[in-house]
């Protein structure tokens, strides 16, 4: 298919924000591992355990309670629950707190550490005269809005064009929020192609709500746009964001 024909199908284009438009500077565990240093250096006993041994109970813990299918909880929940149980096992004595001041702490210096991805403002500076541009994330609505704020990309997603979940439910790859933006942006499913780096969330819930999808493969080494068919849907792989101006 040629550049000008799927220029001429599309209406909207979807991205979705963390490793796609923002890059994360920090992974998880860095952030864990460096907030619970910084408050084993302050303490004044010396009996804590180090930031490794509680990050291997912490796991431990995760993977035990994951394996329960039977008992579903908020990924916030979830977390805490899991350092709880770890501290609990070290015989670490904290506050009631602790756990929900700790994740926010962990959230903090992960935010503080993004930075965006090469080519984003360029890349939406063209195509927001010729489509309508929109978000559909996992993350939280605040966490969304902020970054969109802090990088100066908010004048291109209107609160009204970002599609964030209320329930675990509606979360990609899930289609309800796919199916909120098409009713919103009041276009047909083959009108709107969804860009993300996730196979699973972004792909798949894309091709499964009716939508082609670019798919961002960082760091490959192929050059050029290639691409596939999932379903009845097209999927196209490019390796930097800017290459969607090759596409549409």
């Amino acid at each position: 298919m040629s550049t000008s024909n799927r220029s001429q199908s599309k209406k909207a284009i979807c991205f979705d924000v963390n490793q796609t438009l923002i890059h994360q500077g920090l992974h998880f565990e860095q952030a864990f591992r460096s907030v619970w240093d910084d408050y084993y250096a302050r303490s004044i006993r010396d009996t804590f355990p180090q930031s490794e041994e509680l990050w291997s109970k912490y796991q431990l813990h995760w993977q035990q309670h994951k394996k329960n299918k039977t008992v579903r909880m908020q990924l916030d929940d979830l977390q805490q629950m899991c350092l709880h149980d770890a501290l609990k096992e070290l015989e670490v004595p904290v506050h009631q707190q602790f756990t929900r001041d700790f994740f926010q702490l962990v959230r903090k210096s992960r935010l503080a550490a993004k930075s965006m991805a090469p080519g984003v403002e360029e890349t939406l500076k063209s195509l927001a005269p010729r489509f309508k541009l929109a978000i559909i994330s996992n993350s939280p609505r605040s966490e969304v809005i902020h970054l969109l704020h802090r990088f100066g990309l908010n004048d291109y997603f209107p609160d009204e064009r970002i599609f964030t979940a209320h329930q675990a439910s509606e979360k990609k790859p899930h289609i309800p929020l796919f199916k909120t933006a098409i009713k919103t942006l009041n276009v047909s499913p083959r009108q709107m192609v969804m860009v993300g780096n996730s196979w699973k969330h972004d792909v798949c819930g894309a091709t499964k709500a009716g939508l082609d999808a670019v798919w961002i493969q960082s760091g490959t080494a192929a050059k050029k746009i290639s691409q596939q068919k999932l379903g009845k849907r097209n999927v196209y792989c490019i390796q930097h964001l800017d290459q969607l101006l090759e596409l549409f």
